[in-house]
Order: structure tokens, then sequence, then C-alpha cells
């Protein structure tokens, strides 16, 4: 007898175009089960894997025992499974199709991928209690009113079509929260190596993926969190079905936004600096996927916490400390984000320090906050051919570097206690302002690949041939 919820979600497989024919190379090994044992500084020393460029295992943000406790508490009343966010993709699917045809009847030709991004991300500033991709019916639309201004619309016409969406998301987002996700079949998901070392996660007739690298990062953070140390080998069996299944909602949660760009990230080199000159080692806008440590605050505590994510940075409140912000280059979200700071900082009884990376849009109201802030120390402007970002996809692509879009401009935001402690000189601007150098050519050149990232036909690949 077909099981429903495998029909259901075979159709939404089909829908979205996310279906990987089936293809076997073979099955990622799970580890023996071993004795728990909680992680310190020196095992994680001897036990750094060839995933640690793209992240750093050897340093986390203390937090106290009374705020991992709450971290925990919350994080049991947030229920989050592949069907869920297969069915949850689906309708985000249908919402930018609704985008699309609007967009149309606006005269716009084309809107940038990370439209629906922009929406979602100005829609959670409004809205405390909402679902974590839907917008509610009273969120804040103009993250997408400004995409569609940008595109050509009248702010008018681009008003009454932002209304219409927001009433359709509503209804969608009502559908989808009468469904049962409980019943029918429970599958496993199943993860093989495929094509380079490329992890394939399947659940049903869905599938996502993720580099080797990645994947290995990923379940050491996953592992960290249970207390387990960062040795593959100490997960048990159940613990490892557990992980995948958290992985695949964790990849499909990011998958469904589609834009990439917001989730760039700063490289190894920069992230260095600021830990060497800075002592700086948490991100206050990152994912599991691009966070350099293993402690960050991101937009999605639900799927995020069991790689290590303390929530959204607006309901995170230290006290003192260091930390990276580089925020979705949204407005709206640079303005909430420099207010959100403001407090932080006067309410501060140590030293505490904001190191803030946005464009140089110098017009917005972010960025006039920022500089014009009595607790601006310093401002860096690095011009745009003159560095790069870790691109936001860089889990699933062969190359992992970006040019900059736009000019940078980097805040040094510090209360007096924060003056004292890491003082901003010239010398660690200078240091950091040569880390942001750009990657990308050399990574193209090395891996023989032309700017269209087609693979360059090599003298030997020729005589082969």
């Amino acid at each position: 007898m077909t099981d429903p919820l495998e029909a259901i979600l075979a159709s939404m497989a089909a829908a979205t175009g996310n279906v990987t024919a089936p293809q076997t190379v073979r099955s990622a090994a799970t580890p023996a089960a071993a004795p728990k044992s909680k992680s310190n500084k020196r095992e994680r020393e001897a036990t750094v894997s060839s995933s640690s460029s793209i992240w750093n295992p050897l340093e986390e943000m203390p937090l106290d025992a009374d705020a991992l406790r709450k971290l925990e508490e919350a994080a049991k009343t947030h229920t989050v499974t592949p069907s869920m966010e297969i069915m949850r993709q689906q309708t985000i699917r249908g919402l930018c199709r609704k985008i699309r045809a609007v967009s149309e009847d606006l005269g716009i030709a084309k809107l940038p991928n990370s439209v629906y991004e922009a929406w979602q991300l100005t829609s959670q500033l409004t809205v405390t209690k909402h679902d974590p991709l839907i917008p509610h019916a009273g969120s804040d639309y103009s993250g997408l009113l400004d995409e569609l201004c940008k595109a050509g619309a009248t702010k008018s016409a681009a008003t009454r079509k932002c209304k219409e969406i927001t009433r359709e998301s509503e209804r969608m987002r009502r559908k989808f929260d009468q469904h049962d996700f409980v019943a029918g079949k429970k599958k496993k998901v199943q993860v093989t190596v495929i094509e380079h070392d490329m992890h394939h996660l399947t659940y049903g007739n869905v599938t996502v993926k993720v580099s080797a690298a990645h994947f290995a990062k990923l379940r050491e953070m996953y592992a960290r969190r249970l207390e387990q140390g960062v040795s593959r080998s100490t997960m048990t069996p159940n613990d490892q079905r557990q992980f995948e299944s958290a992985l695949f909602c964790l990849l499909l949660r990011y998958d469904s936004l589609d834009g990439g760009g917001f989730q760039a990230a700063l490289n190894e080199e920069c992230f260095d600096v600021l830990l060497k000159d800075f002592d700086c080692k948490m991100e206050c806008f990152a994912s599991p996927l691009n966070c350099r440590y293993s402690r960050f605050c991101s937009a999605f505590f639900d799927t995020d916490f069991a790689f290590g994510s303390v929530g959204s940075f607006f309901d995170f409140s230290p006290r003192s400390g260091c930390f990276e912000a580089n925020p979705p280059f949204i407005p709206k979200v640079i303005k909430r984000m420099a207010e959100y700071m403001t407090a932080l900082l006067n309410a501060a009884d140590g030293p505490l320090t904001f190191i803030v990376i946005i464009p140089a849009w110098r017009e917005t109201e972010g960025w006039k906050g920022l500089n014009a802030s009595r607790f601006n120390q310093a401002h860096v402007s690095i011009p745009q051919k003159q560095h790069g970002y870790c691109e936001g996809k860089q889990q699933i692509r062969k190359t992992r570097w970006r040019i900059a879009s736009f000019d940078t401009s980097v805040f040094f935001w510090q209360n007096a206690k924060a003056c004292s402690k890491w003082p901003v000189t010239a010398e660690k601007l200078d240091r950091l302002k040569r880390a942001f150098r750009s990657k990308q050519v050399e990574e193209r050149d090395a891996l023989g690949l032309r700017k269209s990232g087609k693979r360059v036909r090599s003298a030997r690949d020729t005589l082969q041939g």
C-alpha cells in the first residue's frame, strides 16, 4: 500500500524540481558508538579536522550555564522534521511563483533571486511569533516593496501588490499549520557520497547536498553541542540518525531561501586578524554553513540550534566581549541592528565591541547612523576591486570565493572599557585591509576555471584527449 506521506513528498519534489535520480556510489559510513565525553581545548587541538580551513574549532565564545540552560529549554519548544521542511519549501515556492506573476503584472522583466529572502528578513523585524520562513499578514513587507520599486514599479502599484501577496502568504501559512506532519510512515534520511565526495542527503524523493568538508564541520559542531567532543567516532547510531535528520532540515531551510548573496561571509584571514587583535570569536549574523566559530547568532533558531546557534542577534544580550557583525545587506535590517547595538552598548557593564561590516551605502539611514554614533571609534572603507568574500553557497560549489560587489565599510563600535582593552590602531587596520584581499582569482587559476566557471583545458588535458 502506498504511504500517503510518500505520495505527498513525491508530488512536492516533482513540483520543486528538487529531485535527484537514484545514484548509489557508497553510503556514508556510520561511525561506531563510543562512550560520551566532554570536549576541552586539548582534545580539540588533537582532533582538528581537514575542515578547519572553513572554521576554527579551537575557539568558542563562553556563555554562562544559565544562558545555555535557557537555550536548551527554548529548543524543546521547536519541532523540525524533514517532511515539515519539505512542505515549507513547497509553500515558499508557491509564494515565489506569486511574486513572479505580480512582477509581470507590474511590467518587471526580472527580479533578483534574493527578493524572497529580502521580504522574509524584513518581515521578521515586526512579528515576534512567526513562521521562520512564511511571512504573516501583519508583518512588514517593505523588503519586497523596495525590490519591486528598484525593478521599476511605482510605489503605489507595488504597495497594492505587496498587500495582495501578504494576504496570500497568510492563507498559505494557515494551510501549512493545519497539516499533520506526524501522520504517515517515518523514514530515515539516507546519506550517500557522490561526485567528488559531495554528500547527498535524501528523504523520500527530495535530495539536498553538501561538500565533504562542510559535512565534517557540521558533524563536529553537532557532536560538540551534545558535549561529545569533536571526534567523529563518539556518536551513537541513534545520535547519527538524529544528526542526519537535523542536517537535512538545515540544508533544505537555507536552500529554500535560494538567494545565497545574503549568506556571504568574511574569509578566514579576516577572522584570524580580528581574533588576534580584538579577541573577536563570535558572529552576530551567521549560519551553521558559513560560521567561523562553533557559537554564533543566526536567523533560524529551530534548525540552527543543534549546530551551535544561540538564536537571533536581536534576542542576544551580551554585556561584554567582541563580536563581528556582517548583517544581511538590507537597509532596514542594518538600521535595526545599529539601534539594537546602541542599546547594548549603553547597558554594557564590561568592555563591549562590535565590528560591523556592511556595504558603503553612504546615503542610507543605517550607514549614517553607524558613522555618526558616539560609539564609532574608527571607520575603514575598502574599494570594491580590492577585496572579496566567501560564497554564500560555498557548501555546494566548487569555488569558495567571490569578488565584492561594492565598496565595503568596516565600523568599530566600542564603549570606553573596550577602547582601553582593544584599542583600534593603524597597524591593526592595515592588517585587516590586507586580509580582505579577494582570493577568487588565485582559486580560479588553481582550479583551471575561466571567469564563467567552466574548466579550462590544460595542455595535459589536450594531450590525453
